[in-house]
């Protein structure tokens, strides 16, 4: 059995194919079908599976992660238990989290396939029976009609006027013409016109077809092995992100290697020398950042579902924050994928148009959805239909024979304008080519109609009847464009976005769509896709797009092409729902499948769109310019602190001051000040002028050099004031000036905690507009320092009791110091963009 090489089944006669998969006209028998269905499993498409150990060991393998696991290990050896176990929760936190997102994203697709299993109708023992298509195997006969799925690759025996939709594969929108008969050899397989694929779908006509490929054996699950096997590498903010933790690692290891040697001059032992500088390198790396990060994502990729966008890939959320151009279908996205009518042409007066177009068979089932269309808009769905004549290809016209009271039979025909015009006088056609040429040139689809009175039903529909027919009329078709798009596409352009649409359509219907969503307003912004048949040109590229938004007549390899020119220049997500998007789906830094997408498409995607909608890939950008904006927020906080509490140990080592803190308290400052303070701030919601500004350059750091100047301030403010307060604090006591400078260094984090809260204005403005999350972990945060302060806790860290004069002097200094000298850098600096652009 299947000897015959796949590439070979289009040129094999019926009886040669038979004899190939061992079939036979009467199908195959339930015994035979049960044993092929366990050698050749379920007709179902599947990914292929990552391993167990893969999955576990995911949420591990980022270079921040891997700084913590260092960390825990040198907690343990030097025998500082506390800290290993904090930063142990906190990394299984991180795991947890990350475990969760997934099988949520994952539970949601799985709900997607369930919603697509399909029956069909197969011949089996020579009767016709309905069966689930996850039973089908190869060797079965199925029966196709107008409306079917195609359940799997398969071979035509016979057809009837059979017209397929391939656009899932192909991109192509016109339906293909089906026949039966052998082909050449050496066709590609698309070319094959006597073949059905998985996935496609019957547009007009029946036919059978015998099942030649099941599962990932197709042309579908092919594609899909090739997605699934792909590796996407990491996005722009990932390895942004890992850019900042090389620097933190980098400077953590230099402040560590200077403690070190301070410590040594100073006369302290190398083995404690050693303890300390290792005690500090874990207190200050921002060991609270992952799991931030990640509880910041998750909520994030909550609030998108609530917008109909399926995050599948964490990191695409922050990736949508950062894109620069946006690169999206016409069909489904931009409009509803839904044709209406829209515009129509009386040529009689008396709207014979609405006979015409209410088309029903003699059991009321519609046999076109044109039809469908047509009799909705009509609202005429009672009219009495002796027979339908199918669509002729030579004629390209279909027909239906009604009879009308009185007892005359009227034969109504539609098909393609053209055919009408031959037949009309000079003043008649030359006002119907003039409706035609409008209805053309804004895009829409046009049917012709004509009648005549006939004799008796007859059966086919012949040369003669459009010759004799009255012309009634044209009826334009159009998919409407949806709600709200336009507003979409102005924010997007107003947030520095360039929209590109990339459509199969012909370059006319591109326009006009293009124009009723504000995508375009001169002719000269729309372009065929011949420029995109060559190889990628970056320079050509970054040309064309200055003034090019719309590209008609596009090819997947045209879409390859295109996200291929712009990498490394823009930061692209891509919108794609059949398997020939695959390949720009991949390509593009963040790929956005429409939900009612094919699997493969589903699976290759960083997104899913439940909705299909644009207006939720704008919303995407919107939540993901947030998450970068209060990941910077959160990046300014940590990161100050951390070099705060540094400073403070290294500026001590070098004024020869005792160390104002401890190791154990600086960790407390870092999993309890900043962590109550840090997650608020990553949950900050979207501030107005993110979405009135251009992005961010693709290759622009995540902290540019006016934030980071703006973190060493901060850092060295915190610095100077706890030893300015330790130092002067110092003749009462060791552990008294300890205490206020562990007090200082806490209420300063707090502080600076409110001037992170906005990354352009005043801290005071967080008092008009507040952001209650950070009121309430501000406020968690000063009731756990005040139990260790002044509870139990006191001899655990070292702290003792101080009068209210010095506790006044090392809370107010540190706060307006903070707040005020922050203020000054944000009022210097306010009218400059390079907060974003660096």
């Amino acid at each position: 059995m299947l000897n015959t090489p796949q590439q070979r089944w289009h040129t094999l006669h019926v009886p040669q194919l038979l004899h190939a998969f061992q079939s036979s006209e009467h199908g195959l028998s339930d015994f035979e079908a049960k044993h092929r269905l366990a050698k050749h499993g379920p007709n179902r498409l599947k990914s292929k599976r990552e391993s167990w150990l893969k999955r576990i060991v995911e949420p591990f393998t980022s270079l921040f992660v891997v700084v913590l696991i260092v960390a825990v290990v040198m907690s343990i050896v030097m025998n500082e238990p506390l800290d290993a176990i904090i930063i142990g929760v906190v990394l299984v936190m991180n795991a947890l989290i990350f475990y969760s997102q997934q099988y949520s994203a994952q539970k949601v697709l799985r709900d997607l396939r369930t919603q697509e299993k399909d029956a069909v109708i197969v011949l089996r023992n020579g009767k016709s029976r309905e069966v689930p298509s996850h039973d089908l195997v190869p060797g079965d006969i199925v029966f196709l009609f107008e409306g079917n799925k195609v359940p799997a690759d398969g071979r035509l025996l016979d057809v009837s006027n059979l017209q397929v939709n391939e656009s899932m594969l192909t991109g192509e929108s016109l339906p293909i013409n089906k026949q039966s008969d052998p082909l050449p050899d050496k066709l590609e397989v698309f070319d094959q016109t006597n073949m059905v694929f998985m996935g496609t779908f019957v547009q007009t006509g029946s036919g059978r077809f015998l099942v030649c490929a099941t599962g990932n054996n197709t042309q579908l699950g092919a594609i899909s092995n090739l997605a699934s096997s792909g590796d996407h590498g990491k996005t722009p903010i990932e390895r942004k992100i890992d850019d900042i933790t090389k620097t933190i690692v980098r400077w953590v290891g230099l402040a560590g290697a200077a403690v070190f040697a301070l410590a040594l001059l100073r006369g302290i032992s190398i083995s404690e020398a050693v303890r300390f500088s290792l005690s500090l390198v874990v207190s200050v790396v921002p060991e609270g950042l992952p799991v931030t990060l990640t509880i910041v994502l998750l909520f994030s990729a909550r609030k998108m579902a609530a917008h109909k966008a399926l995050v599948k890939k964490m990191s695409a959320i922050e990736t949508m924050g950062a894109v620069t151009l946006i690169a999206t279908d016409k069909t489904g996205t931009i409009t509803q994928n839904k044709l209406q009518v829209v515009d129509s042409f009386d040529a009689t007066g008396h709207l014979n148009l609405a006979g015409a177009g209410s088309v029903a068979s003699q059991n009321g089932i519609l046999l076109d959805p044109l039809d469908a269309i047509l009799s909705k808009h009509f609202g005429n769905n009672k009219i009495n239909v002796v027979s339908s004549l199918p669509f002729d290809q030579q004629l390209r016209a279909s027909g239906a024979i009604i009879k009308e009271s009185g007892g005359r039979h009227m034969l109504y025909i539609k098909g393609a304008p053209e055919i009408f015009l031959s037949h009309m006088r000079a003043h008649q056609r030359y006002k119907a080519e003039q409706v035609l040429e409008s209805y053309t040139k804004k895009g829409y689809r046009t049917i012709g109609f004509g009648h005549l009175v006939i004799d008796k039903a007859e059966s086919t529909l012949q040369n003669t009847h459009i010759k004799r027919a009255a012309f009634d009329g044209f009826i334009a078709l159009a998919d409407p464009i949806r709600k709200g798009i336009a507003a979409a596409i102005d924010e997007a352009h107003t947030a520095g976005i360039k929209v590109v649409m990339l459509t199969g359509d012909h370059v006319t219907t591109a326009e006009e769509i293009a124009r009723q969503a504000g995508l375009v307003t001169a002719k000269s912004q729309v372009a065929t896709s011949q420029m995109l048949n060559k190889p990628p040109n970056k320079k050509l590229m970054a040309t064309v797009l200055d003034h090019v938004r719309v590209f008609g007549r596009v090819l997947p390899k045209h879409k390859f092409n295109f996200l291929r020119s712009v990498k490394g220049r823009e930061v692209t997500a891509m919108t794609g729902d059949g398997v020939n998007d695959i390949p720009a789906l991949v390509e593009a830094d963040a790929g956005l499948a429409m939900g009612s997408g094919t699997d493969a498409a589903r699976d290759a995607s960083d997104i899913v769109l439940l909705d299909d909608n644009f207006a939720a890939i704008i919303e995407a950008v919107r939540l993901g310019r947030a998450v970068i904006a209060n990941i910077r927020k959160m990046l300014f906080y940590l990161i100050s602190t951390s070099i705060g509490e540094a400073m403070t140990m290294i500026g001590a080592l070098l004024l020869g001051l005792p160390l104002p803190v401890t190791a154990v308290q600086v960790l407390w400052l870092n999993l309890v000040t900043d962590g109550f303070a840090v997650l608020p701030l990553g949950l900050s919601e979207p501030e107005k002028h993110q979405m009135k500004q251009a992005p961010h350059k693709p290759n622009a750091p995540l902290l540019s050099k006016l934030l980071s100047t703006r973190i060493l301030i901060a850092g060295l403010v915190m610095s100077v004031t706890t030893l300015y307060i330790f130092n002067l604090l110092l003749p009462h006591g060791y552990e008294y000036a300890q205490t206020a400078a562990f007090i200082s260094l806490a209420v300063a984090q707090w502080a600076n905690a409110l001037n992170a809260n906005y990354e352009k204005a005043s801290w005071f403005k967080t008092i008009i507009r507040p952001n209650f999350m950070l009121f309430g972990g501000i406020l968690i945060s000063i009731i756990l320092q005040a139990v260790v302060i002044f509870g139990p806790l006191k001899e655990v860290f070292g702290v003792v009791s101080i009068v209210p004069a010095d506790m006044l002097l090392a809370t107010v200094l540190p706060t307006l110091s903070v707040l005020l000298v922050v203020d000054a850098h944000k009022f210097v600096t306010r009218g400059r963009k390079s907060i974003i652009k660096g």
